[in-house]
């Protein structure tokens, strides 16, 4: 979920959580990330997705199911709004045990320390939610180092890594200070790149048009 909140940067995404109930616990094996559309500050699901997912757990027999739905707040923190809830109630509905799990991981991006990470876990009674407790079923900071490159490329963090490149010094001394918007220095680095591409070819054809004229005159 880290790594795709990542690629999002401040694109709210979402999904579903699949697991298993036992001993009072739910169990969260995985999440998936079906067709959706997002925004800043919402996210819309294929319905029909959930449907198809159901329907491969209960062929492979492996006694998962859904078991809730996850989403992100990048940058917002943590919380259940009316729609959030209103959706919640939704799931409970259809299956009473199910939980939504809400993430903004724009300050772990930065950190990369687990303590920041805001993460928690809601169900709703009427109107209103209600956090529930949650524990990590593995060491979390085992899964630090996989992540370190990718959280990088979220918009919250200080600059853009650059690699040490000629093209990179000169946007530099251009703008004079570093791009912090990855998709915007990679769009104005192949444009430029394409313009000196280009120029380099015309200033060759006109030299060798020239060259071609010394031979003829």
């Amino acid at each position: 979920m880290l790594s795709k909140a990542a690629r999002a940067g401040r694109t709210e995404i979402g999904g579903f959580l699949i697991g298993k109930i036992g001993r009072n616990k739910i169990i969260i094996t995985r999440a998936t990330f079906p067709r959706q559309r997002g925004t800043r500050t919402h996210v819309t699901i294929n319905d029909a997705d959930m449907a198809i997912l159901a329907e491969e757990l209960a062929e492979r027999g492996t006694g998962e199911v859904i078991v809730g739905w996850h989403h992100t707040h990048p940058g917002l923190g943590v919380f259940m709004s009316s729609t959030d809830v209103s959706t919640q109630q939704r799931y409970q509905a259809f299956f009473p045990e199910a939980i939504a799990l809400v993430m903004d991981p724009m300050k772990f991006a930065q950190t990369l320390d687990m303590d920041d990470l805001d993460l928690r876990i809601y169900r709703v009674d009427g109107r209103k939610e209600y956090e529930l407790e949650y524990e990590y079923a593995h060491n979390p900071a085992e899964i630090i180092p996989d992540l370190f490159g990718i959280m990088l490329s979220l918009e919250e963090t200080s600059e853009v890594v650059y690699k040490d490149t000629w093209f990179e010094k000169m946007l530099q001394e251009v703008f004079g200070e570093r791009i912090t918007t990855p998709e915007f220095s990679w769009g104005l680095g192949n444009f430029l790149e394409a313009f000196v591409a280009f120029g380099a070819v015309m200033l060759l054809c006109i030299f060798v048009v020239l060259a071609l004229l010394g031979l003829f005159v």
